[in-house]
């Protein structure tokens, strides 16, 4: 028996993380058939996004995890990744051939999130009737590729097709160069969003999965109004709340998301979707 598969038309759009461009390619995609039917879909398509890559500085890939096979990857992994390998040598190692060069607390947390997949997400998935969607932002995270300087990446991702039982079956992987945005010493951390409302999160200095967002509700209403250009008075005003505290919720979301300044903060917020 065929699996149920849900589409990119079944989604959100505007809860997706990665680039509008990228939502338009997709939404060209109208899977009605078998898995093979899926790859020959994707790998048509998907050569449309290396020029979004290039433009963007971004690496892109998209891979099958039923076959174990990457269905495309832009051309740009040295620049972004640091890495020489070929498209063949990569596609031997899979989408995740970068995780061996993680530091240890980081290859941990993909196991420990192998199992919060396992145990609640996947659960969680199932039990929606509609609109499937599964989508993460993992930050700060530390490459070193051999012959190679480090590298602070970030990495968004969204499940293109899930199964009934939540199984994801093609899995888009967007990673991004953050060392320009970041303090020194940052905490890396992640956030993922199920069926397109409810989230959790993992911070490094609590090792944990968490429910909520990584920034508290608060914290987002500050943010957002800051991103619209409102000062600290202004702000306190329409919250009702003192400058003092407004100051003290800024500092606590750069602490917290290792972001450089306020500029750079409201750019790691938009593309986690964090606001």
């Amino acid at each position: 028996m065929k699996s149920r598969l849900y589409s990119m038309d079944n989604l959100l759009f505007e809860e997706l993380f990665f680039h509008q461009d990228y939502v338009q390619v997709w939404q060209e995609l109208n899977q009605k058939a078998d898995d093979e039917s899926i790859n020959v879909k994707y790998v048509e398509v998907s050569r449309l996004l290396g020029q979004y890559a290039a433009l963007n500085n971004q690496f892109i890939s998209i891979f099958n995890t039923k076959s174990q096979r990457v269905l495309y990857m832009s051309e740009n992994y040295l620049d972004v990744m640091g890495y020489g390998c070929t498209e063949e040598e990569y596609k031997r190692w899979s989408t995740f051939y970068w995780m061996r060069d993680l530091p240890f607390a980081q290859s941990w947390f993909f196991m420990q999130m192998t199992l919060f997949f396992k145990n609640t997400v996947q659960a969680k998935l199932k039990a929606a009737q509609s609109k499937k969607s599964l989508t993460w932002y993992m930050h700060n995270f530390l490459l070193t590729p051999p012959e190679s300087s480090l590298h602070h990446i970030s990495l968004s991702g969204s499940g293109l097709e899930l199964t009934a039982d939540g199984s994801m079956v093609v899995m888009l992987l967007i990673i991004k160069d953050v060392g320009p945005i970041i303090k020194d010493n940052s905490p890396w951390w992640a956030e993922f969003c199920i069926n397109g409302e409810e989230k959790y999160y993992f911070h490094q200095s609590e090792k944990k999965f968490q429910k909520g967002s990584i920034l508290t509700d608060r914290e987002r209403e500050i943010l957002l109004l800051i991103k619209e250009g409102a000062e600290t008075k202004q702000i306190a005003e329409r919250l009702f709340i003192s400058p003092h505290t407004v100051d003290k919720h800024r500092k606590n979301m750069l602490e917290r998301t290792g972001s450089k300044d306020t500029s750079c903060l409201i750019q790691i917020c938009e593309k986690g979707k964090i606001i």
